[in-house]
């Protein structure tokens, strides 16, 4: 938890090293991190993996609020009267560049993860001119102001909330590289660190929800998320100092120039494969359909079959009632009645009732002597 801690009143990047001694720690002991910053960078988040790592094993969450920077030529536009959250969009979109090496491409893999799994949300607000409400995205910006807070609020499992407020942006120069120092205060510790906790939560959550004056705050453009989020990893990326030394260039995708493929040559037809295609597709037609049937087969009819089969095929349709004595192949002359039935087209659809008894005999039969296959739905 976070009061198990000690924390100093400050630190100072020329004194301490605020990464090792606060903000890692600070990362491990939360469940979520609320964040101020004018700047950020993602390649904070791979200094800080160790404590963002054991964050998110808690179901942590973060929210960003950061700023962003408009040229000249955007401010004329906006003036000019295009919609500022285009603008934006735009400056967002341009600054999101492909990484070039190795490092840029860790860094966004890390930020991405969080960002894909719902634990981290980003807002960028916008400071308006002064005119003392709310405002949206109409209200004329202020070319002379740009959004420069940096405050962070860190709250654990049983609501202990520990702020810091000073000069560094949430990135490796704000926390490592320049001379930056910041304060910091302890919620539980009551009297005037507690008000001043309670404060600075109430100016977030204000902003946040976009209640605060003077500021307008816009979510994360959708183009902008979609293209970070082509770098999400498939599971939580891993990290080690090693990476950050590892500066080789991205090789660019080799494209192989693709040669349209030829049209397909098509065999030209042979005049008697022609003729017998024609013959088969049409079989049920011909007038050799029952003796094409007979030949199909791999067994050799009995002549009383024979006889049953060519008076079935003279009179269809009509009703036949086939009663030979046991051992004379009543099941041979049902099979080789709708295999010519069947050939010719004369039916479609066929239902054996058969006594559960013999059921296997006949399926059995009739797809091995004249490859008819039958569905069993007792």
């Amino acid at each position: 938890m976070l009061p198990d801690r000690s924390w100093r009143i400050s630190y100072s990047s020329n004194e301490n090293n605020p990464i090792a001694e606060f903000y890692i720690p600070a990362l491990e002991c939360a469940v979520q991190y609320d964040r101020k910053s004018g700047f950020f960078n993602s390649a904070i988040l791979s200094r800080v993996a160790r404590g963002l790592g054991a964050m998110l094993h808690n179901q942590g969450k973060i929210r960003l609020i950061m700023g962003c920077q408009f040229s000249a030529e955007d401010l004329d536009a906006i003036e000019r009267g295009y919609a500022l959250r285009e603008i934006i969009n735009e400056r967002l979109t341009a600054a999101l560049q492909p990484p070039e090496n190795f490092v840029q491409l860790k860094h966004l893999e890390i930020l991405s993860w969080p960002i894909e799994t719902g634990s981290l949300d980003i807002k960028i607000a916008i400071p308006m001119k002064t005119n003392g409400k709310p405002t949206d995205e109409n209200t004329e910006i202020d070319r002379h102001h740009i959004f420069h807070e940096k405050v962070g609020i860190f709250t654990d499992t049983d609501g202990n909330k520990l702020v810091f407020s000073g000069s560094n942006n949430e990135s490796v120069a704000g926390w490592e590289y320049n001379v930056e120092s910041f304060h910091v205060y302890c919620g539980w510790e009551g009297g005037r660190d507690g008000e001043r906790v309670d404060e600075e939560v109430t100016r977030f959550d204000r902003l946040w929800h976009g209640l605060a004056p003077n500021v307008s705050i816009f979510d994360l453009p959708e183009a902008v998320l979609r293209k970070l989020l082509t770098h999400a990893p498939k599971s939580i990326p891993d990290w080690n100092p090693q990476i950050e030394f590892d500066i080789d260039k991205i090789q660019p995708p080799i494209l192989i120039p693709q040669t349209p493929n030829p049209e397909p040559q098509l065999p030209t037809p042979n005049l008697q494969e022609q003729a017998l295609f024609d013959l088969l597709a049409n079989l049920h037609n011909h007038p050799g359909c029952l003796d094409f049937c007979l030949k199909s087969i791999p067994i050799s009819p009995w002549a009383h079959q024979l006889k049953i089969l060519r008076r079935v095929a003279n009179n269809f349709p009509c009703n036949f009632l086939i009663a030979d004595e046991v051992g004379l192949g009543k099941t041979i002359e049902t099979g080789l009645i709708l295999k010519y039935l069947l050939t010719s087209q004369k039916v479609q659809h066929v239902l054996l009732l058969v006594p559960a008894s013999v059921q296997n005999q006949w399926q059995q039969e009739l797809r091995e002597k004249f490859n008819l296959n039958f569905w069993s739905y007792s």
